[in-house]
C-alpha cells in the first residue's frame, strides 16, 4: 500500500511539472517534404514518435518470436512439424516392412531432420539402402547416424557389422565387431554376431575361445551352444589333423582342452577316433570307442570299432561278440564281428556275420564286404550279385527302363 502510494504521487508531480513545462512554452515543430506539411507542437510531437516507436518496436519484437519459435504460435507450427514428421516416419517404417526400399529411404530421410528420433531414421534408411545394394548411401546413412544422436556408436557399429555380414564381407564385419567390442563390453549381439563371423570363416578355434562368453550371456538357446560347440569341435580337429606334421600331438592336446561335456558327446568321439586312426592312432582310437560304447550305444562307434585295427584284433572279436547277448538284432554290430573276423582270417565267421547284417537291414557297405569276400573265396558269381546289389542300393535304386536283350 505505501508503495502503491508513493508512485502514484510521483505519477502526479510528473504530471503537474509535464503541463507546466507545456504552458510555459509548447514549442514548434514542421516537417515537409515535396508539396506536403506537417505542423505540429514540440510536445506533441514527441508523444507521437514515442508511439510510432512503441509500435514499430512491437512489431519487430513479435516477428522475432515468431521466427524463433519461442513464443505460443512458434511453437504451435514447431508442435505441427515433429507431428508431421512422427507420421512421415511411421510411413517410412511400414515401406521398409513391406519391401518398399525405395520409398522407405526417400520418406525417412526427409523426415529425419525434424524426427524425435533421426538415430532411427537413419539406421533404417541405410538397411534400405543395403537392400538396394546402394553401399555408397549406407555409408552416408551411417554416418548421419552417428552424428545425430550421442552415445549411437554401438547401435551404428552393429548394424554395420550385419549389413557387412548379411553381404558376405566377412573380414570387414569381424573387424568392426572388434571395433565396436571394445566399447560395448559383454553385449549379447556383439557375441552372436561374433560368433557369426568366425563360423563364415571357418575359424573353429575363435569359436571354441568365444563359448564360455555365449554361454555366460545365454546367447543362444541351450541346444544351439551345445550344437554349436560340438560343430566347432569337430571342425577343429579336422582341421588339427590335416594342417600339422605332428597332427597326432595337436589332436591328443586340442581333445585334452574340449570340456567334459563335449568328449562325451559320441558323434564327437567318433569324429576324434576316426581321425587319430587315419594317423596311426590305432590302439588309442580302440578303448576310446569301446569305453563309450559301454555309456552309449552308437551305431557309428560300432561301425568304426569294426575298422580298428589293433594290436590284438582276437581281442577285439572276443569284445564285440559278448555285446551280441544283449544286442542280437543289430545290423550295424553284424557288419563289425563280420570284419573283425576278416582281420582274424575268419572267413567262414566273417561270412555268417555278414548274412546276418544284411538280415536285418539291407545295406550297399555289407553287400560291398560281401562280394569282395566271395570273390577273394573264388566265387565270382555270388559276388557280383553282391557288387549289383550294393550298387542299386547306393544308388537309391535305378528306374525301370528298357535295355537290350542279354547276349
Amino acid at each position: 500500500m505505501k508503495r502503491f502510494f508513493i508512485a502514484s504521487l510521483i505519477v502526479l508531480i510528473l504530471s503537474v511539472a509535464l503541463v507546466a513545462a507545456i504552458e510555459l512554452d509548447p514549442g514548434y515543430i514542421l516537417i515537409s517534404y515535396h508539396t506536403y506539411t506537417l505542423e505540429t507542437s514540440v510536445w506533441v510531437g514527441i508523444g507521437l514518435f514515442v508511439l510510432l516507436f512503441s509500435v514499430v518496436y512491437g512489431f519487430f519484437s513479435m516477428l522475432r518470436r515468431l521466427i524463433s519459435g519461442t513464443g505460443a504460435l512458434g511453437d504451435w507450427f514447431s508442435g505441427r512439424g515433429y507431428r508431421r514428421s512422427q507420421q512421415q516416419t511411421t510411413k517410412g517404417l511400414i515401406a521398409f516392412i513391406e519391401g518398399n526400399w525405395q520409398s522407405s529411404r526417400r520418406i525417412l530421410a526427409r523426415a529425419a531432420a525434424k524426427s524425435e528420433t533421426p538415430l532411427l531414421n537413419y539406421l533404417v534408411a541405410a538397411r534400405a539402402s543395403h537392400a538396394l545394394d546402394d553401399s555408397q548411401q549406407v555409408k552416408e546413412f551411417l554416418k548421419k547416424a552417428e552424428e545425430s544422436t550421442s552415445g549411437a556408436g554401438i547401435a551404428v557399429g552393429l548394424t554395420q557389422a550385419e549389413l557387412q555380414l548379411s553381404s558376405g564381407r566377412l573380414e570387414q564385419s569381424l573387424a568392426t565387431l572388434t571395433r565396436v567390442r571394445r566399447n560395448a563390453g559383454k553385449h549379447p549381439h556383439v557375441l552372436s554376431l561374433l560368433a557369426q563371423a568366425y563360423q563364415g570363416l571357418n575359424d573353429w578355434q575363435e569359436v571354441l575361445v568365444l563359448l564360455p562368453e555365449l554361454k555366460k550371456y545365454k546367447v543362444l538357446s541351450p541346444e544351439a551352444l551345445d550344437q554349436l560347440e560340438i560343430t566347432a569341435c569337430k571342425e577343429s580337429i579336422v582341421d588339427a589333423a590335416k594342417s600339422r606334421s605332428d597332427a597326432l600331438e595337436g589332436l591328443h592336446q586340442l581333445w585334452q582342452g574340449f570340456s567334459n561335456a563335449s568328449k562325451s558327446n559320441s558323434d564327437l568321439v567318433a569324429c576324434y577316433a576316426e581321425n587319430i586312426m587315419a594317423l596311426g592312432g590305432m590302439q588309442e582310437a580302440e578303448k576310446l570307442i569301446r569305453n563309450r560304447l559301454k555309456k552309449d550305444w552308437n551305431k557309428t562307434l560300432v561301425s568304426l570299432y569294426g575298422k580298428v585295427a589293433s594290436d590284438d584284433p582276437g581281442r577285439q572279436l572276443i569284445v564285440a561278440e559278448n555285446w551280441l547277448k544283449e544286442r542280437n538284432n543289430d545290423a550295424a554290430l553284424f557288419l563289425c564281428l563280420g570284419r573283425l573276423s576278416l582281420r582274424n582270417s575268419l572267413w567262414g565267421k566273417a561270412r555268417e556275420y555278414f548274412e546276418r547284417s544284411l538280415q536285418f537291414e539291407d545295406s550297399g557297405e555289407v553287400c560291398a564286404e560281401m562280394g569282395r569276400l566271395l570273390a577273394h573265396l573264388g566265387e565270382h558269381e555270388q559276388s557280383s550279385e553282391y557288387f549289383h546289389r550294393g550298387l542299386l542300393l547306393a544308388t537309391d535304386g535305378l528306374v525301370d527302363l528298357p535295355m537290350p536283350d542279354k547276349r
